[in-house]
């Protein structure tokens, strides 16, 4: 496939957002389906927290023109679909109700197999657990919920999860195309395409919210780029690669994870202490936030593409820094005087003072 065949699917993609998203949150807000203001918000209005439904259609769109464009796509479109399904109407299910955390667990996890046995499968590049079909199945499995999640996870701030994720999409599609791997860098580029067009509207001030129908998306679709890479260039490299360039996310996650351990709270329970969190409140600007973390995202980006070429001196220097980066931050969210418990309350003090406090 030309050069300009996958260009023009990254137009699609694109120009499918673009045109969705404004539609999408006119409805929204007729139906009065928005975020309520609430303290993990900067936000005082309400803000709609449909927009990912246009990145649905623009990545579904971009993914059914591959099928007319390449004879020889392996049914991408069929194979990607049915998992992806769930997930999407998990998210709808979610934005619009409010699911438990177990509930989404276990559809993510049913999404996860299905989209297994589709074919998509992390390859680790060591023997012992890609030779033996029930470990590289629950690898991949876990693989796969955790992105997703990860993505969930870190869309709390203004443009930060599309941004991010369209930085990763750009690497994976880089790597994609040394590594010759046509499906996955028709996947970057269709999910680049989507995430590029709805920062338009998600840019701070935000407009609109992807909600979580957009971040499990956009996390399933890297975990999908990811599985693809890793097949199609299968080493430990590669492996160590995927990690770096999902870089941001995943180092969230993790820092979620052992935060709660240690401050015994509940693991599946909603905080105010997640990386953009903990910057904010040392008094970064919501900007200089984005512009930071995008920083940070680009260098693991960056790492990942050097090492996925067999370079030993980008997997050692990428796994310092996010060793470092997890001590720091970790210690800042555990050792600050803002507990676990304070954090939401604070947060909320401050976006919405009291009257008397207002008349001060």
């Amino acid at each position: 496939m030309a050069w300009l065949e996958f260009l023009f699917l990254f137009i699609i993609s694109f120009v499918i957002v673009f045109i969705t998203v404004p539609q999408v949150r006119k409805y929204a807000h007729q139906w009065k389906l928005g975020n309520k203001p609430n303290g993990r918000r900067v936000h005082a209005s309400a803000i709609p927290h449909l927009g990912g439904i246009g990145i649905t259609c623009g990545i579904l769109a971009s993914l059914a023109a591959y099928e007319f464009l390449v004879e020889d796509s392996v049914f991408l479109f069929a194979r990607v679909v049915p998992g992806i399904s769930l997930i999407i109407i998990l998210g709808l299910l979610d934005d619009i109700l409010s699911l438990k955390a177990l509930q989404k667990l276990t559809v993510q996890i049913l999404a996860a197999f299905v989209l297994v046995f589709s074919g998509f499968k992390l390859v680790a590049g060591v023997p012992a657990i890609d030779g033996v079909a029930v470990y590289a199945t629950l690898a991949s499995t876990i693989f796969m919920v955790g992105v997703s999640n990860s993505m969930n996870l870190i869309d709390g701030h203004d443009g930060l999860a599309a941004g991010l994720c369209f930085i990763s999409s750009a690497a994976f599609a880089v790597v994609a195309a040394l590594a010759e791997a046509p499906d996955a860098l028709l996947l970057s580029l269709a999910t680049g395409g989507a995430c590029l067009a709805f920062l338009i509207y998600n840019f701070p001030p935000a407009k609109i919210f992807m909600g979580d129908t957009g971040s499990m998306l956009l996390g399933i679709c890297l975990a999908l780029i990811s599985c693809s890479l890793t097949a199609a260039k299968p080493s430990l490299y590669t492996f160590f690669a995927v990690f770096f360039i999902l870089g941001i996310p995943m180092l969230d996650t993790m820092l979620a994870i052992a935060r709660r351990l240690i401050l015994r709270v509940p693991l599946f329970g909603a905080d105010c202490m997640h990386i953009h969190h903990t910057l904010v409140s040392f008094g970064v600007s919501e900007r200089q936030t984005l512009v930071l973390l995008y920083g940070m995202q680009a260098v693991f980006s960056f790492v990942g593409i050097f090492a996925v070429q067999g370079h030993l001196f980008s997997v050692i220097l990428g796994t310092a820094i996010l060793l470092v980066l997890f001590v720091v931050f970790l210690r800042w969210m555990t050792v600050s005087t803002r507990t676990e418990k304070e954090a939401p309350a604070k947060l909320a003090h401050d976006a919405f003072p009291s009257l008397d406090e207002i008349a001060k």
